[in-house]
C-alpha cells in the first residue's frame, strides 16, 4: 500500500533501519528525522505502524536473521547490502512473525527491491522469501537446541550471544531467562511528578481523570502507568511540564545522591537532562547545577526541556565529561556513564546489537576516566553517584572497586527497593532488574570523596 506519493511504508521502513544501524539512532530517532521529509494526511498514522515495525524487528532480529540464513545458500545476511539484507528483514518480519499473506509480502518486498537495485536481485529476494515461506522455524529451533544451547537461547529470545552467556553465568539459567522473556515484554512507562509545578497526588488524579491508570511506587515522585486510553504524551499537563516519562530506577538515582538546595552539584554526563533536572526539583531551584554533556545538540534540546519544567539553577556546559574541570569543587556529582545500555533492552531493542566485548572495554575505559574526573571535581567528603543501564559487573562493581583505590569510599546507603549487587561490595549497592522490578535493569552506588 502507497502511503505517500512515491514513498512506501517498506521504503521508510528500510531508511529507518539504515540510520539505526549506520547512524546508531535509536528507532523513535531515525523516524523523527525521516518523517521530516514526509508528508500526506495519513503522515501520523503511517509514523506509527513504521515506529512498530522497526522496533519489532530490531527486537526479533536475532531470529530474523536466523531464518533468513538458514535459507541462504553459500552466504549470508551479513554479507549483503545492508538496504537490501533490511528489505528481506522486513519481509521475513510480515510473514513470519505479523501473520500477513506470504504472497502479499514476498511482492511488496519485491516491488521496491526492483525499483531500488534491479531485477536480478528482486528475483534473488523473491526467491529467498518463497523459501522462508517453507520453512519450518520451530523444527529448525529444536535442531538447533539439541546442538547448542547458548546458541538457540540467542535466537530463541532474540538477543546477543554474548548476553545470553553472561546473563546466564551471572544468575544462574532459570533466572537468566526469565530476563530474556521480560526483555521482550512491552515497555512499561513511569510518570515522575514535576514537583517544581505540581505534587504527585495532584497529577495522579489529573491522570486518571484523563484516562490513564497508575499505581503509587516505592520511588515517592514516580507513578506507575498501568494502562491508558491517549498516549500521555499528548496531555496538556505533559505539554506544560508537570510531569515527564522516566524509568523508575533511572528516577532512583537522585533520591540516593540527595542533593541539598543551595548545593553546587555537577551532572558530568547529563544528557538527555531527566536526573539533572530530577535535581533540580529535589533542590528547589535553588543552588547550582552545572550540566556537562560532549553532544552539543542533546544540549540544545536539554535547554528546550528546562524551560517546559521550569528549572532555573543549570547551567549547561559543552566538554567533555572525562576531562571537565570547574574553577570551583562539587559538593556533589551525578555521574550516569555512558554504558553498554544492556539493562535496556525493553526499551531500545536496537542497542542489542550494537556492543561487542572490544566496545564495551573501551566504554569501560571511559567510565574509569570520568569516575577519576569526578574525585577531581568533588570537595573532601562530597559526595556522588554512579550509575549505569547496564546489567555487567565490569561496567559497575568493578569500576567501584576501581574507584575504592582511587580515593573514594563507599557510602552505606538504606536502599529502599532493589537487590543487592555483587562481588565484596555487594551489600552496599543497588540493582534492579527488569524481570523483577518491571523497570530497566540498572545500578546504583554512592560514593564520597575521603
Amino acid at each position: 500500500m502507497e502511503l505517500f506519493y512515491r514513498v512506501t511504508l517498506h521504503e521508510i521502513v528500510a531508511d529507518a533501519l539504515m540510520l539505526v544501524e549506520e547512524k546508531e539512532l535509536s528507532s523513535k530517532h531515525a523516524l523523527e528525522r525521516i518523517f521530516r521529509k514526509v508528508e500526506g494526511k495519513d503522515r501520523e498514522k503511517a509514523r506509527g505502524i513504521a515506529h512498530a515495525y522497526v522496533f519489532e524487528i530490531e527486537k526479533w532480529r536475532a531470529k530474523i536473521d536466523f531464518i533468513i540464513n538458514s535459507v541462504l545458500k553459500g552466504s549470508r545476511i551479513e554479507d549483503l547490502d545492508l538496504y537490501l539484507a533490511n528489505l528481506l528483514r522486513i519481509g521475513v518480519f510480515e510473514m513470519k512473525f505479523k501473520g500477513v499473506n506470504p504472497a502479499i509480502a514476498t511482492d511488496s518486498v519485491v516491488r521496491v527491491v526492483k525499483e531500488k537495485f534491479d531485477l536480478t536481485r528482486a528475483k534473488f529476494v523473491n526467491a529467498i522469501l518463497r523459501e522462508v515461506e517453507k520453512f519450518n522455524v520451530e523444527r529448525a529451533l529444536k535442531k538447533l537446541k539439541e546442538k547448542d544451547r547458548m546458541e538457540w537461547l540467542s535466537v530463541r529470545f532474540s538477543h546477543p550471544r554474548w548476553y545470553v552467556e553472561y546473563i546466564v553465568d551471572l544468575l544462574g539459567y532459570d533466572e537468566a531467562v526469565r530476563l530474556l522473556l521480560s526483555n521482550l515484554r512491552p515497555q512499561r512507562y513511569y510518570v515522575r511528578v514535576n514537583t517544581l509545578k505540581a505534587d504527585v497526588d495532584k497529577v495522579k488524579r489529573y491522570l486518571e481523570e484523563n484516562g490513564v491508570r497508575v499505581s503509587y511506587t516505592p520511588v515517592d515522585d514516580v507513578l506507575k502507568v498501568l494502562e491508558y486510553e491517549t498516549p500521555i504524551t499528548r496531555l496538556e499537563w505533559y505539554k506544560k511540564g508537570y510531569f515527564v516519562i522516566q524509568d523508575l530506577a533511572s528516577a532512583y538515582v537522585a533520591h540516593v545522591l540527595s542533593p541539598e538546595p543551595g548545593e553546587r552539584v555537577l551532572d558530568l554526563a547529563a544528557a538527555p537532562g531527566s536526573k539533572t533536572f530530577h535535581a533540580a526539583a529535589l533542590m528547589e531551584n535553588r543552588g547550582e547545577i552545572v550540566a556537562v554533556d560532549y553532544s552539543y545538540d542533546r544540549l540544545m534540546k536539554m535547554k528546550e526541556r528546562m524551560k517546559r519544567l521550569g528549572v532555573k539553577n543549570v547551567k549547561l556546559v559543552h566538554a567533555d565529561g572525562q576531562s571537565f574541570i570547574d574553577k570551583e569543587k562539587f559538593d556533589k556529582v551525578i555521574l550516569d556513564a555512558p554504558c553498554s545500555s544492556s539493562g535496556t533492552y525493553r526499551q531500545f531493542p536496537e542497542v542489542k546489537w550494537r556492543f561487542d566485548e572490544g566496545k564495551i572495554k573501551r566504554v569501560i575505559s571511559v567510565q574509569r576516566n570520568m569516575l577519576l574526573n569526578a574525585y577531581r571535581n568533588l570537595r573532601d567528603g562530597g559526595e556522588m553517584t554512579y550509575s549505569t543501564c547496564s546489567v555487567r559487573v565490569d561496567e559497575n562493581e568493578e569500576n567501584v572497586i576501581f574507584a575504592l583505590g582511587k580515593g573514594f569510599e563507599l557510602v552505606e546507603y538504606e536502599y529502599s527497593w532493589g537487590d543487592k549487587g555483587f562481588l565484596d561490595i555487594g551489600d552496599n549497592v543497588f540493582r534492579a532488574w527488569t524481570h523483577k522490578h518491571d523497570c530497566n535493569s540498572f545500578f546504583i552506588a554512592k560514593l564520597a570523596r575521603i
